[in-house]
């Protein structure tokens, strides 16, 4: 059976040797410690201890790999973390059902679960994640608001890939076709073959090429001119040797802006194809 490093249970065993724990009441809480709005308090538990980080580093697991060990990713930004203890009766078997039972019903997907002698749970809405830890009869919930990626820096297949394993996508910006047009251009090439490289390296993956415009133009247009760009991409990466069966396409049109459509550079930043990472039932 597996046993995480969990530095949860040090901070555990450190407070009840120093008598922290003992002082404080079943069902009494830490002054100026606020609960979660996302993911409340369990029944029979209360707040202990809390914590805030303007600036955070997290490993931490988000898909369980092919031997069944975790695979993790690395994620910065802005932290906070409370610590519960429960009644006894509660153990991170149950810690860990609850959460994630609770995640799913306010719609945060979970990505990792674990339970052993220690529980864990990883779950992401966007660039929000919630990881839950738990030991004995207390977990700590930390909400983490990762910093924006910089995905125009990335240029090459780890880097691609390590996007898809973080957030589950990712933008080529380096994918370029003329105005109003759907072929690609010849510097679209060192991506393209990139990208290829990737998917080689992962023949688990299915990848979905979605076309997003800006809001020039009417809705049709935009939606018509991402469609056919998408697959052009899908044309371009099977000519790369990249089967047809791993690849959907899908024209998003202007439907989903990653930034306000008022100046050259954000309409820019619009006009892109993205790669999404799929499971046989999207």
């Amino acid at each position: 059976m597996r046993l995480l490093c969990n530095p949860l249970l040090g901070l555990l065993l450190a407070g009840t040797a120093t008598g922290v724990m003992a002082q404080q009441k079943p069902g009494e809480e830490t002054s100026g410690c606020v609960d979660s709005k996302v993911l409340p308090k369990l029944v029979n538990c209360w707040i202990d201890t809390c914590d805030r980080k303007e600036s955070d580093q997290r490993t931490v697991p988000v898909r369980e790999g092919d031997k069944g060990d975790p695979v993790n990713a690395s994620i910065d930004g802005k932290s906070r973390s409370i610590m519960y203890e429960c009644n006894d009766g509660a153990t991170p078997a149950s810690i860990v059902q609850q959460t994630t039972a609770a995640l799913s019903a306010a719609g945060i997907l979970v990505l990792y679960q674990f339970t052993g002698l220690e529980g864990t749970v990883t779950a992401r809405k966007d660039d929000f994640w919630v990881l839950v830890e738990a030991a004995s009869h207390y977990y700590t919930l930390t909400e983490f608001m990762a910093a924006p990626p910089d995905f125009e820096s990335i240029i090459d297949a780890p880097g691609f890939a390590e996007a898809i394993e973080r957030y589950g996508h990712v933008p080529l910006y380096g994918i370029k076709f003329p105005a109003g047009r759907t072929e690609l251009t010849p510097d679209s090439n060192a991506i393209l073959t990139e990208v290829a490289s990737m998917l080689e390296a992962h023949p688990d993956w299915h990848i979905r090429v979605e076309g997003h415009t800006d809001n020039t133009g009417t809705k049709l247009a935009n939606q018509t001119l991402s469609a056919r760009r998408a697959a052009a991409v899908v044309t371009a990466l099977t000519a790369l040797g990249v089967k047809r069966t791993r690849l959907d396409s899908s024209g998003i049109g202007d439907a989903r802006p990653v930034a306000p459509n008022v100046s050259d550079e954000s309409r820019a930043k619009n006009r892109r194809i993205e790669l999404v990472k799929i499971t046989a039932q999207q």
